[in-house]
C-alpha cells in the first residue's frame, strides 16, 4: 500500500510547543569535503553492510518463521527485530535525501516479510523472539522477563521506522503495521482495568509521540489504511508510560535504577542506570513536553541534561562510564577507560536536539556537535564496515573496531543519526533563522511568508571561515542567528564585507536587518589549538590535559609516536607502548597544524613536542584505529595550576 508523496508527508514531524521549528532532511543538500564523503560511505557501504550481516545472522529469517506459523527457532538477541527497524528508519532518511532504487527495493522486501509475520499473529502484535521462544509470555508476563524480551522496545522501533519511512517515501505498508501495533498496545496498557506495562528499554516514548503527531497532522491516513488512527490514544499511552515509572503494582521492577524504574520520572534528579535507556527516556520526556507544553516535563529534562553534561559527560561527548550494566557512574566518575557506548552518545545527541527545539539555546547544539564530530564518527571506521561498541579515551592496543558483534546495536544507531545531520544544520522561528552547524550546504526556509535560501561554503571543522549567502525571494527583514561555539573565544562577523553590530543571545550572534537577495555573511571563528582541563573533582584526570581544535578532540596513536622515544634507551615493544601512554607535555607547548589531504579524506594534524623535546603527532580522535591496532591516549600528562573557582555549568575548560 502506498501514496504518492505529497508536500504534507514531506514536512517534518513538528510538535505544537516547539520554540524552534526543524526542517526535513530532504530540504537540505550537504555539499562539502568533510561530511559529504562520509555520508556517501554511509549510503553506499554501511547500509548494505548492516543489512547483509543481519541477513547472515538469521534476523530476517525470524520473521519468515513467524509468518509460516510452523515453529522454527529465533536467531540472535531478542532485540534484533528492533535493530532491523532502526536500520529501516535510518535508510528512510537516506532515501528522502538521495533516492536509491536498489536500497528502496531492499527495504520494501524486508517490510513485506515483517507485515506477513504480523498478519500471521493476527492481533497487531509482532515480536519474533517472544512468538518463537516464549509464546505464552508476551510483555514479560506469565513468568517472562520483559527487560530481556524487549517487546515494547521493538514495538517502538517499528513505529518510529514506519513514520520515517512514510515521511520519506509516501508508502503506508509499514505505517499500517505500526498503527495496528500502537492500537494493540493502547488497548491493553494503561491505568486499571488496563495492565501496568511500561517499556523496560526506552525509545517507544518518542516513537509513539511521532505517531501521535502524524495522526494530528494527517488524520485522513486512518481511513485510507482502513485502521483506527486516534492521536489521543497514543498521547495517553506515552503519558502513562512516563508517569508509571517506579509504580510496580501488578508488575516487577525493570531493575530499578538500571532501567530508570526506581521512582516516577518527574522525581528523578540524577541520570542513573543504563545510559542508552536513560538518554532515550529523556529524549521521549522532552518530546512529551513538546507535545503538551507541560512545564514539569521540560524542567525535569533540563535538570537531567545538566546533570549529565556538567557532571557525567566525557570530553568527547561520550556518556555511560561504567562497563557493568552499561551505566552512568557517580557524579564526576569519568575514567579514561570509560565504557562510552556509541548508542548512548547518539541518544544524548537526540536528547540535546529535542531540548534545543524546546528552548532555542545553543548549549544543546554545542553538545550535539561534540557528539557528532567525536563519538558518532569514531563509532564507524572510515571505510564504513567496522564498528566500535565502546569509545574509551585510552587503549593499550586491545581495543579495536569489530566487523560484527553478537549485540550489533551501534551500527543501526549510527545509520539513524548520521542522515539526521542535514536537519540539524538550520532551524527557524517567527523571528528568523538559526544556523546551528557549519557545514557546506544549501537549504530553503520560509520565514514569515518569504522563501529564503541559505547557502554555506566552509572547510569547517578544519578551518573557521564560514561564508553564508542569504537569498530571500524579495527584500525582507528578519534575524539570522549564528551559533558561536562554546570552544570559540574570538570571532568576527561581517555582512557584505562590512563590519556589523550584533547582540549575543542564548549563545547566538543575532543579525537583525533587511536582507536582500545575495547578501553575504562572513563569519570567522578563531580556531587555535587549545589544551583543555577537567573539573578538579575528577581525580582520574589530575595533572592531565586534552588537545582540542574547534569541535574535534585529538589523541596520540603509537603508530605515529613510538619511534620518537629517547634513542639512548632500549625498549621492548611493550615498554614502548607504556612509555607512549605516559608522554608528558611541557607547561606551555607550541603547536603546529598541518592539513594533510592524504590522511583518509583529509584532516588537520597537530604537531608539538613532549617535555623531553621528542616530536609528537596528534590526530583527530574519531580517526584512530583506522591505520593500526596499536595504542592510543587522549588525556596527556601536563602539570599546570588548576583554578578551583569558576566551574559553574562547566565540566571542561580551556587552560589559560
Amino acid at each position: 500500500m502506498s501514496f504518492k508523496a505529497t508536500e504534507m508527508n514531506k514536512k517534518p514531524i513538528t510538535y505544537k510547543h516547539q520554540a524552534v521549528h526543524n526542517v526535513p532532511v530532504q530540504s537540505v543538500r550537504i555539499q562539502d569535503t568533510f561530511w559529504e564523503p562520509k555520508l556517501k560511505v554511509l549510503r553506499e557501504v554501511t547500509t548494505y553492510d548492516v543489512l547483509n550481516k543481519f541477513e547472515n545472522d538469521g534476523a530476517l529469517r525470524n520473521f519468515d518463521f513467524v509468518a509460516e506459523g510452523a515453529g522454527g527457532f529465533h536467531s540472535g538477541e531478542p532485540w534484533f527485530d528492533g535493530l532491523i527497524y532502526e536500520t529501516i528508519r535510518g535508510i528512510s532518511d537516506i532515501l528522502a535525501v538521495a533516492y536509491d532504487e536498489q536500497l528502496d527495493h531492499r527495504v520494501d522486501d524486508i517490510i513485506e516479510r515483517i507485515v506477513r509475520a504480523q498478519a500471521a499473529v493476527g492481533d497487531g502484535y509482532i515480536n519474533t523472539y517472544t512468538t518463537l521462544d516464549r509464546p505464552g509470555q508476551r510483555w514479560g508476563e506469565n513468568g517472562g522477563f520483559l527487560r530481556w524480551q524487549h517487546d515494547v522496545y521493538n514495538a517502538g522501533c517499528l513505529i518510529e521506522a514506519a513514520v520515517h519511512h512514510y515521511k520519506a517515501t509516501g508508502k503506508t505498508t509499514l505505517l499500517k503495521a505500526a498503527v495496528l501495533y500502537a492500537n494493540h498496545m493502547s488497548e491493553i496498557m494503561g491505568a486499571p482495568p488496563k495492565r501496568n506495562i511500561v517499556p523496560a528499554h526506552s525509545l517507544p516514548e518518542e516513537a509513539v509521540l511521532k505517531l501521535y503527531q502524524l495522526a494530528q497532522d494527517e488524520p485522513e491516513l486512518g481511513a485510507a489504511m482502513k485502521v483506527p488512527f486516534e492521536a489521543n490514544d497514543y498521547l495517553e499511552l506515552v503519558t502513562f508510560w512516563i508517569h508509571n515509572r517506579g509504580n510496580h503494582e501488578g508488575r516487577y521492577s525493570h531493575g530499578g535504577e538500571y532501567a530508570q524504574d526506581h521512582k516516577p520520572v518527574l522525581e528523578q534528579e540524577e541520570a542513573v542506570g543504563h545510559a542508552v535507556r536513560a538518554t532515550l527516556l529523556y529524549t521521549g520526556l522532552t518530546a512529551l513536553y513538546l507535545c503538551t507544553g507541560e512545564a514539569a516535563y521540560l524542567e525535569t529534562a533540563k535538570k537531567l541534561w545538566d546533570n549529565i553534561s556538567y557532571q557525567k559527560s566525557h570530553i568527547t561527548g561520550g556518556v555511560g562510564a561504567v562497563h557493568h550494566d552499561e551505566k552512568f557512574g557517580a557524579n564526576y566518575e569519568l575514567p579514561d577507560n570509560g565504557y562510552l557506548e556509541t548508542c548512548a552518545g547518539a541518544g544524548m545527541g537526540f536528547f540535546s536536539w529535542n531540548l534545543f527545539l524546546a528552548t532555542g539555546e545553543s548549549r544543546y547544539i554545542d553538545k550535539l556537535e561534540t557528539i557528532l564530530y567525536n563519538i558518532v564518527l569514531a563509532g564507524r571506521s572510515i571505510d564504513g564496515h567496522k564498528y566500535f561498541y565502546e569509545n574509551p579515551l585510552v587503549s593499550k592496543g586491545g581495543h579495536n573496531r569489530w566487523e560484527w558483534h553478537s549485540c550489533p546495536c551501534c551500527p543501526p544507531m549510527i545509520i539513524k543519526i548520521l542522515p539526521e545531520l542535514a536537519s540539524y544544520i538550520y532551524a527557524y522561528d517567527n523571528k528568523g533563522a538559526f544556523v546551528n552547524l557549519y557545514i557546506g550546504s544549501e537549504s530553503e526556509l520560509t520565514i514569515g511568508d518569504v522563501p529564503v535560501t541559505f547557502r554555506q561554503q566552509t572547510n569547517y571543522p578544519w578551518e573557521g571561515a564560514v561564508n553564508i549567502t542569504v537569498t530571500p525571494e524579495r527584500e525582507a527583514s528578519f534575524e539570522v542567528r549564528l551559533r558561536i561555539p562554546e570552544w570559540c573565544d574570538q570571532h568576527v562577523i561581517r555582512v557584505n564585507d562590512q563590519a556589523v553590530s550584533f547582540e549575543l543571545e542564548n549563545g547566538y550572534a543575532v543579525l537583525s536587518r533587511a536582507w536582500s537577495p545575495g547578501d553575504q555573511i562572513q563569519l570567522a571563528l578563531e580556531m587555535p589549538v587549545h589544551l583543555v582541563e577537567v573539573h578538579p573533582i575528577v581525580t582520574t584526570h589530575a595533572d592531565k590535559a586534552a588537545i582540542r581544535r574547534g569541535p574535534v578532540l585529538y589523541c596520540l596513536e603509537s603508530v605515529d609516536n613510538e619511534k620518537f622515544l629517547n634513542d639512548t634507551v632500549l625498549y621492548t615493544r611493550e615498554a614502548l607502548r607504556e612509555n607512549h601512554m605516559e608522554r608528558k607535555l611541557p607547561l606551555n607547548p607550541v603547536f603546529e597544524t598541518e592539513y594533510d589531504a592524504g590522511f583518509f579524506d583529509g584532516a588537520v594534524l597537530v604537531r608539538t613536542k613532549d617535555e623531553a623535546g621528542n616530536p609528537l603527532t596528534a590526530i583527530p580522535y574519531p580517526y584512530w584505529n583506522n591505520r593500526s591496532r596499536g595504542t592510543m591516549v587522549l588525556w596527556l600528562q601536563h602539570e599546570h595550576p588548576v583554578q578551583q573557582e569558576g566551574w559553574e555549568q562547566k565540566l571542561y575548560r580551556t587552560i589559560e
